[in-house]
């Protein structure tokens, strides 16, 4: 038979067993939360005040050019409505034409006389030009077998290079007029200076011809500059158009402008 237990032990009551420890369930998060919240706040205030100023320093830049932008639109509106035509007849516009026209005029007949020699040298360049460029290009290539040979095949390549420029070759120059060709045959030195002759001449005519025109184009580029006013001065109001509509209404026309 097995021991009934004691009667010490059946007095005794056992208290039940506790979970463990719960952080969770043991404290309370409230106030952590409290200060997340606060924080996510500030964080989000911050974010949003630096997206609109903090990171946008062009839009102070912005504002100032609008506003004097404004007072140029209305500094220009007196001059708003003139036309090309009264740009044209103004007396600025008739003097600097005036003067385009004398300094062009002044220079006609030197610049016709220079176009004249331009052509000429033009037509007895594009005569020798082919023939000159396959002469040096043969030349070019004895040259270089010339100085990547060697021994005997070396004296051969300089034979043959003295050879090709003493080779006299055909070129027909047109006559001065232009209405004949004249045949004649030169060898390579003679085609090479003829033709860096007929490249010089080209040139100075046309360095001679900028020269003259360099008056008469600064008129014309000052003519250019007066009529250049009239889109400025066309229409301020689709510039004005433009503007944010509380800008907009410090430019529009007043009373007593024209």
């Amino acid at each position: 038979m097995a021991d009934a237990p004691g009667a010490g032990e059946s007095l005794i009551k056992k208290e039940p067993d506790l979970p463990a420890y719960d952080p969770i369930v043991s404290n309370s998060t409230s106030g952590w939360m409290l200060v997340s919240a606060l924080l996510l706040t500030l964080s989000i205030a911050w974010a949003l005040y630096d997206e609109a100023f903090g990171q946008r320093p062009w839009k102070g830049m912005q504002r100032e050019f609008v506003a004097r932008y404004t007072r140029y639109l209305n500094s220009i509106k007196a001059n708003s409505g003139k036309t090309e035509a009264e740009i044209i007849e103004s007396p600025e516009y008739q003097q600097l034409k005036a003067d385009e026209d004398a300094a062009r005029a002044e220079v006609k007949d030197e610049m016709a006389q220079i176009d004249v020699e331009v052509a000429r040298a033009q037509r007895k360049l594009d005569a020798v030009t082919d023939t000159f460029q396959n002469q040096r290009g043969r030349l070019t290539v004895i040259n270089y077998n010339v100085e990547t040979s060697q021994g005997s095949a070396k004296d051969r390549y300089r034979r043959q290079a003295e050879q090709k420029r003493q080779e006299q070759v055909t070129v027909e120059l047109p006559s001065d007029d232009g209405k004949s060709v004249e045949k004649q045959r030169l060898n390579y030195a003679q085609l090479e200076k003829l033709y860096d002759d007929l490249r010089e001449q080209k040139a100075t005519g046309l360095g001679r011809k900028a020269e003259l025109l360099k008056k008469p184009s600064e008129l014309a580029n000052q003519i250019a500059r007066v009529l250049n006013r009239l889109d400025i001065f066309k229409s301020p109001l689709r510039l004005i158009g433009a503007l944010p509509a509380g800008r907009r209404r410090r430019v529009r026309p007043r009373r007593g402008y024209g």
